[in-house]
């Protein structure tokens, strides 16, 4: 049965290159773990790193870790029916909708209790947030409320229309940012510059108010999500899928009329995105998927042997639908040499200069 390899030493070692960096920028890491179905025993390893806070776009991934020594930032609006599970599991949401707002208020106020929001403010993305011209009155109505607490605002790049995050936009945020607090005469707490596609921009620049990133893409496959290429000094293999070789077959392109030698392995589009996961063997190539089966050409290699496992790596589509499906066993492994390097981390981290020029 094909199952999904997570390798927890990796991910912590991910999460700790990264917490160094943003530390050091006096930038907040958030850990957006809705990619990975906010699994137990990853988020347990983060916990372990001295982290406390995580984001989910899934109420359901979150009621699951209620038990564990941290708080939660609700991503996705929450349906109205909802409300009262998201303001007794999540100490902070995001929030686009005054009417929602309000109705979280009254919610809060019959339960007793105080729940803290972060507007999110649709920059350029086009995919959900605030209109700039309404922020003003947004604002001015949440301060009056009395069990909702405006802390912050956020900003989304790389989600559905917008690009990569260019130095301007850093600089209109801040001054967008600068003359909101101006007008309503309040201070944000948390200016949320983004997801992993704001990180390169982080390396080289100032980012002002901007004191928090939410990470997820880059902290679990390693990789600049800007140009889709591997961050040196981060995994790319932390979390990886993993087939069995069920039948081997010469074959023949019905074009080309050239055999080859074919591999059937136990994942098919019901299990992942398999349009989007790729060998990590370059030896060997996906010529097609069904069902139930990915037919790969091993060119001509007879090493390969029924029962021969084969690794491959995950785009952030498949890994996430890898890691939603129940059928597929989660496999966790620790390794002690990696374990070793997070624990002899210095402070200032010794390689803080090249790993920035490397992201």
């Amino acid at each position: 049965m094909a199952n999904i390899n997570i390798n927890l030493s990796k991910i912590q070692y991910n999460a700790k290159v990264l917490q160094t960096i943003l530390d050091a920028k006096h930038i907040q890491f958030t850990p957006v773990i809705k990619s990975i179905a906010g699994d137990r025993q990853v988020v347990q390893k983060l916990i372990d790193l001295g982290i406390t806070h995580f984001a989910d776009s899934r109420l359901e991934n979150i009621r699951q870790l209620t038990d564990f020594d941290c708080s939660f930032t609700i991503l996705r609006s929450t349906q109205l029916s909802q409300l009262d599970n998201m303001i007794k599991n999540a100490q902070i949401s995001i929030q686009t909708e005054l009417n929602t707002i309000l109705e979280l208020n009254r919610i809060a106020e019959q339960l007793n209790l105080k729940h803290q929001v972060i507007l999110m403010v649709d920059w350029k993305d086009g995919r959900e947030g605030v209109l700039t011209y309404d922020v003003v009155k947004y604002i001015e109505t949440i301060l009056n409320l009395s069990h909702i607490q405006l802390i912050g605002l956020s900003f989304n790049f790389m989600c559905f229309k917008s690009g990569t995050p260019i130095e301007d936009d850093v600089f209109m945020i801040n001054k967008f940012v600068s003359a909101i607090e101006r007008e309503i005469g309040y201070r944000m707490k948390i200016v949320s510059g983004g997801n992993s596609s704001m990180l390169p921009l982080t390396m080289y620049n100032d980012l002002g108010k901007i004191n928090e990133l939410r990470i997820g893409e880059t902290l679990f496959r390693g990789v600049d999500t800007t140009t889709d290429k591997p961050v040196s000094h981060l995994y790319q293999d932390a979390i990886v899928l993993e087939a069995e070789i069920l039948e081997i077959k010469p074959r023949m392109n019905s074009h080309t009329k050239q055999s080859y030698l074919q591999a059937i392995v136990d994942i098919g589009y019901i299990d992942t995105d398999t349009t989007h996961i790729n060998p990590i063997a370059n030896d060997i190539q996906i010529i097609g998927a069904s069902s139930d089966h990915l037919m790969i050409d091993l060119n001509n290699q007879d090493h390969y042997q029924i029962g021969n496992k084969i690794q491959f790596q995950l785009s952030y589509e498949a890994l996430s639908r890898s890691m939603y499906n129940k059928n597929l066993e989660k496999v966790y492994a620790t390794d002690m040499k990696v374990e070793t390097m997070i624990h002899s981390f210095n402070e200032p981290f010794c390689s803080i200069h090249n790993i920035k020029s490397n992201i």
